[in-house]
């Protein structure tokens, strides 16, 4: 599977620019041809402070139209992270799955976190998603995951045991330490599309200091290994080939198999 990290510019609040930012540097991402466009996590709002309510988008909503549009015109699939409503009406930090056809399904994110900065408490901004990110593209089973959840180690484990051959990890933050995404795929065999935003965040508050984001997008292998990373802190497009078979093959492996010598029999919460 072919793939496309796609590092965007946005600036927090600036709803209508974002989008803009988000479809040119998608179109950008379209030319190498890719199965699979990655795009980060809320991906218009950023983390905006203001009522998420406002700016959630439906399945029908304008940025998931012209990213369909696209998806239609390429026969790619696109995740983007947005703000959505659930059933209750209440915001989420979601993403969607976009394909030819339309919307393939959507993903809530289920970790929410507490952070100083951005100072954002995710815990009462939104809602916790309730189920898992596990959505099927071509024949491959993608396991989504959204920034704050990739730190918690049960996730990858149970997106693996539950059939994901790809993980596919949406971020918003100022710094992703570049071994992140490749401890995520040695640890689990599996590869992993690590993709997160750049650029100043925008005008802050007096007093407080302008905040960096530096992308440091990447593809890695189901070993850990690097497949393509974003070089230095601009807009970029990071893709490259996933041998989703090697992947397969690998966990079925009974050598250094970490899913076949877990033992959850003494993982027990006290």
């Amino acid at each position: 599977m072919r793939v496309a990290c796609v590092q965007v510019a946005l600036v927090d609040g600036e709803i209508e620019a974002n989008r803009e930012r988000v479809l040119r540097m998608t179109e950008q991402a379209l030319w190498e041809r890719p199965d699979l466009v990655v795009l980060p996590e809320l991906a218009t709002s950023c983390y905006s402070l203001v009522d998420y309510a406002r700016v959630a988008e439906p399945r029908d909503g304008p940025t998931v139209e012209a990213l369909a549009t696209l998806a239609a015109a390429t026969s790619a699939s696109i995740v983007v992270g947005l703000v959505i409503l659930d059933s209750e009406g209440r915001p989420q930090n979601a993403s969607y799955l976009i394909g030819p056809e339309g919307v393939i399904g959507s993903y809530a994110k289920t970790h929410l976190c507490v952070n100083d900065e951005p100072h954002v408490d995710e815990s009462t901004a939104f809602a916790p998603g309730q189920t898992l990110g596990l959505l099927d593209v071509a024949g491959v089973r993608l396991g989504l995951m959204i920034c704050y959840d990739g730190h918690h180690g049960e996730l990858p484990v149970t997106l693996v045991n539950q059939g994901a051959e790809i993980l596919v990890w949406l971020n918003n933050r100022m710094y992703m330490a570049p071994w992140e995404p490749a401890a995520l795929a040695l640890f689990n065999r599996i590869p992993v599309a690590a993709v997160n935003r750049v650029g100043l965040a925008g005008p802050q508050p007096e007093g407080e200091p302008s905040r960096i984001y530096r992308g440091v997008s990447a593809l890695v292998d189901h070993e850990g290994q690097p497949i393509a990373t974003a070089a230095g802190n601009e807009e970029t497009v990071v893709v490259g080939d996933i041998d989703v078979e090697a992947g397969r093959v690998r966990r079925a492996s009974h050598v250094l198999n970490t899913q076949q010598s877990r033992r959850p029999d003494l993982y027990v919460s006290s």
